[in-house]
């Protein structure tokens, strides 16, 4: 791997990944972007051999940059690296191109291992995520993909179980690093799950946050 493309708004999750993608491949030549219309402006003029791809970005999903690499970069491997686990997310990427899926919740040590096995024809699949797939076909459920941008749902029935459980610890006035050791994840992961918090429920600052919890009838004392 000669050249990646990190396509992650966060800033702290954006060093991290870096850290990641140059410790997995010596060398690298990495390029951050941080919104969907930058990671497809840049695309028009690199081809990176591998790109890490968030799906949750300020102006859109990642599953469109997914597109964009499976039908006009088709030699980069395109890797999922989110907090997201769930059925709809997993399967939307994959359908799009995406060659592996890595959950940023894991060690830095395990993603490194998980990208090096790329050159062994290995996907970089979490170990959650593998066996989500295993028991997605063994159930024989037929996929259903949810649309990306869901009009339709209220924002705040789009909270994921752990997404509530945070919001409910930083109702609390717990901090990012608190809420991240009450919940054995990561800082990086708490302030993902945090930011879709924010853009799902619409509000910008902690006094809101603690007022969404009482509305929502989630226990914060």
């Amino acid at each position: 791997m000669k050249s990646g493309l990190i396509l992650e708004d966060l800033a702290d999750a954006q060093q991290w990944l870096f850290s990641v993608l140059e410790s997995s491949f010596p060398g690298i030549n990495i390029e951050v972007v941080s919104t969907v219309a930058e990671a497809k402006q840049r695309l028009l003029t690199v081809n990176p051999d591998i790109a890490l791809v968030d799906l949750n970005l300020p102006d859109g999903s990642g599953v469109s940059v997914l597109q964009c690499l499976a039908a006009s970069h088709a030699n980069c491997v395109a890797v999922v690296t989110t907090i997201y686990d769930d059925d709809d997310s997993l399967f939307s990427a994959l359908c799009a191109g995406a060659q592996g899926y890595l959950l940023k919740e894991q060690k830095k040590e395990s993603l490194i291992v998980a990208l090096k096995g790329i050159s062994q024809g290995i996907p970089p699949l979490s170990p959650q995520i593998s066996m989500r797939i295993l028991d997605f076909f063994a159930s024989g459920t037929a996929i259903k993909l949810a649309p990306i941008e869901q009009h339709n749902i209220p924002m705040a029935d789009r909270l994921t179980k752990r997404e509530t459980e945070v919001l409910k610890e930083i109702a609390k006035g717990s901090s990012t690093k608190k809420t991240a050791a009450a919940l054995n994840v990561s800082f990086n992961t708490v302030a993902s799950h945090i930011k879709s918090i924010y853009a799902k429920l619409n509000i910008s600052s902690r006094a809101e946050v603690v007022h969404e919890a009482i509305r929502l009838g989630i226990e914060h004392h």
